[in-house]
């Protein structure tokens, strides 16, 4: 397992974050904060929270859920080397961090086909990210380990003399892959590693997240039948 890599699908942030013009930009804020009416957002662009939604018609906000973002698959399966995601149309998050709920609507209808929604509040994925740019990538099981920092980490060393990093992996943004979640154990990750699940969506803290991952899984066999009732959600605080 320590060798074992996998085919991803990374992606980037945008160097805007952009914020409900309701709240206004504060002293405070990073001066990459804007509000949601000073950027330019196409119909069905890939994205990562905030109070702009592009949902097919007649589809609703599900309620007491927060958006969490939409990804454009004409941009994201041309690096698939599955064949599991579906080839057009949008997959769109919505969930309730604190309850580890959600739900995710897949909709195979061209972007400006669409209808936006404009929802500002001040709870969870509040703020917003596009996504900037989508890549293939690769990952190891090896990744996870580093060389230990102090005692304790050395008295919790393998045989080979390295730590098992429950933060390693958080910095990364993907599609597939490994899980992660640094509130879990090495035995958890792993389990959900060699089960049938798959990481459908992680944003990570690479411009994403401050600090903290997002993450969807979804069983195999229902990627392959476009099935996303049965989906998990995962928020782990770093």
């Amino acid at each position: 397992m320590y060798n074992k890599t996998f085919e991803i699908i990374k992606f980037y942030a945008h160097k805007h974050q952009y914020i409900p013009a309701s709240i206004g930009i504060e002293d405070w804020m990073p001066n990459h904060y804007i509000l949601h009416t000073d950027i330019d957002i196409p119909l069905g662009q890939s994205r990562y929270g905030g109070p702009v939604i592009d949902l097919p018609k007649g589809i609703k906000h599900p309620e007491n859920l927060r958006y969490a973002g939409q990804i454009d698959l004409a941009k994201f399966s041309p690096f698939d080397k599955t064949g599991l995601l579906p080839k057009t149309g949008q997959l769109i998050f919505f969930a309730d961090i604190m309850t580890d709920t959600g739900k995710v609507i897949y909709a195979d209808v061209a972007n400006d086909e669409l209808v936006r929604h404009i929802v500002e509040h001040e709870d969870n994925f509040y703020s917003g990210v596009l996504i900037d740019k989508v890549e293939a990538g690769m990952e190891s099981f090896s990744e996870r380990y580093r060389a230990p920092e102090d005692e304790d980490e050395e008295d919790d060393a393998d045989e080979d003399g390295l730590f098992y990093d429950y933060f390693a992996g958080t910095e990364v943004s993907k599609v597939f892959g490994m899980f992660t979640h640094c509130q879990l154990g090495k035995d958890e990750i792993l389990e959900v590693i060699n089960s049938d699940k798959i990481v459908l969506w992680q944003v990570g803290e690479n411009d994403f997240n401050d600090e903290g991952v997002f993450s969807i899984l979804i069983k195999e066999e229902d990627l392959k039948k476009r099935n996303f009732d049965n989906c998990e959600y995962y928020w782990g605080q770093s």
